[in-house]
């Protein structure tokens, strides 16, 4: 095995440090991602022998250095060589987790400290190796190496899971990730400590969920979750839709339906942004408001959930706010838009002034994942190869957006000065009849000229009746109604 992955012609800080006595390992993530094959994007870095002030010391001489984690001794460097890459090197440690939220953490770093004793504080086996970069040895005290031929996930000591809850989802989203099958032990220590992840910060647990939302098939994380007890600590207007029949189809419910929608947005060729974030959570949350609105029609004699989509966007908005989902990069104004549409038609007879009309409902930076989610929501469906409507409508909305028509304010060939150049104040008034004429265009492309556009506003400013008209409709929308 290589002994590392640093260039060369960086590594010059690894020579300095042993010269003066340190001793330094590649430790944790990337020496698992080493041993399976896998790129290592991190560099994390051990040293012993050294302590944190003689580090910086010479550290300075061949680069940036930055200490971050006042209470754990650790080392953000940037070597001159190399500045867009950061090498993160810390001091063994020992430490325990104390505060609320578990954001906290006793600390004891100790530069003679054995590097075994450093790995036995941390999460599973399959992380808790080194490699020395002096001869490529690797430290395995806890049979990590084994345990990742094996694919097993198992925690270093019993009270791993107490120690730092978190690990509950670390923990998934690894097995989920990695495809490995967790150890019995664990297993019962991830079920009996569950309820522990409510200590956790929203902002921890978010982090490792969007790690889970790379995996290949992020459903398998999610029915570890369900299965331990966790799921119904972090998502549990997820675990209500568990049970709700979907589709009419026997053994079938509307989570399971989820997870197969959540899988095609992460892996399905036709997703066109599969995987992305915000289509990943839209996907996952689209169909929780089905607990809330299922009900039994007795024209069609089925369950029926009228309205479903907008009380999942409800929801949504709270989920995003209580797990602080956009510290992770997920935004409500894209999520939630994409669950209250995802119901649209798909109908291949639509017009060209529909398909105007539609996107400029959706936005055009949102149009192409609603489609994305719709698909995926098919393929989790009881027909899952019954996508060819929305393909249609897909390839006719990529049709209309060539042609390059108005579809906002933005894409008027006027704008508001101009309307004040002709009399019209600042003001609600303003906003309503530009509005006003991006509902014209949209039906008529062809009028969106500087002339045409400043009669229509003069022939509605004309009859203050229209612009009242107009001001109400424009407040309707922006509130949704």
């Amino acid at each position: 095995m290589q002994s590392t992955q640093i260039n060369s012609d960086v590594a010059v800080f690894l020579r300095t440090l042993r010269e003066a006595g340190g001793e330094v390992y590649e430790v944790g993530g990337p020496v698992r991602d080493r041993l399976m094959g896998r790129s290592v994007k991190d560099h994390d870095l051990l040293c012993r022998h050294l302590s944190m002030k003689r580090i910086s010391a010479l550290l300075a001489r061949c680069g940036k250095v930055a200490a971050v984690g006042k209470s754990f001794g650790v080392i953000k460097f940037t070597p001159n060589a190399a500045p867009h890459l950061t090498i993160d090197i810390a001091l063994p440690r020992r430490e325990r987790s104390t505060g609320t939220g578990h954001r906290d953490f006793d600390v004891d770093y100790d530069p003679e400290m054995p590097v075994e004793e450093d790995l036995g504080r941390r999460d599973f086996t399959i992380n808790a190796m080194a490699l020395s970069l002096e001869d490529g040895k690797l430290i395995d005290p806890f049979g990590g190496r084994a345990d990742l031929d094996r694919r097993i996930l198992k925690m270093v000591f019993p009270r791993a899971f107490e120690e730092d809850p978190l690990r509950l989802v670390r923990a998934v989203q690894f097995a989920a990730r990695f495809n490995l099958k967790i150890e019995p032990e664990t297993w019962e220590a991830m079920k009996e400590c569950a309820p522990l992840i409510a200590t956790v910060s929203a902002e921890r647990i978010g982090i490792e969920l969007a790690k889970l939302m790379t995996a290949e098939k992020p459903s398998i994380g999610f029915d570890l979750m369900l299965r331990t007890g966790i799921l119904e600590h972090v998502l549990p207007e997820l675990v209500a839709v568990k049970g709700i029949e979907q589709d009419k189809q026997p053994g079938d419910d509307v989570l399971f339906h989820t997870m197969r929608a959540l899988d095609a947005a992460r892996g399905d060729e036709v997703v066109e942004n599969r995987g992305d974030l915000n289509l990943m959570f839209a996907v996952l949350l689209h169909d929780i408001g089905k607990a809330r609105t299922a009900r039994f029609h007795a024209p069609s004699k089925r369950v029926v959930f009228f309205g479903h989509q907008l009380v999942s966007a409800r929801l949504t908005r709270k989920i995003i706010d209580r797990l602080k989902l956009s510290t992770i990069g997920v935004s409500a104004e894209r999520v939630l838009p994409l669950i209250e549409n995802h119901m649209f038609e798909t109908k291949s007879s639509f017009t060209d002034r529909a398909i105007r009309r539609f996107v400029a409902k959706v936005g055009v930076d949102l149009i192409f994942p609603l489609l994305d989610l719709r698909i995926a929501d098919n393929r989790g469906g009881k027909h899952p190869h019954g996508i060819k409507g929305v393909l249609r409508l897909r390839s006719r909305i990529k049709e209309e957006i060539a042609k390059k028509p108005p579809f906002g304010p933005k894409d008027l060939a006027i704008n508001g000065h101009d309307l004040m150049a002709i009399g019209i104040p600042e003001g609600p008034a303003l906003g309503a009849i530009l509005a006003e004429l991006v509902e014209r265009v949209l039906d008529e492309p062809l009028q969106n000229t500087k002339e045409g556009l400043l009669a229509l506003a003069r022939e509605i400013v004309e009859n203050p009746a229209s612009v009242q008209q107009a001001i109400e409709r424009h407040r309707k929308s922006r509130e949704g109604e």
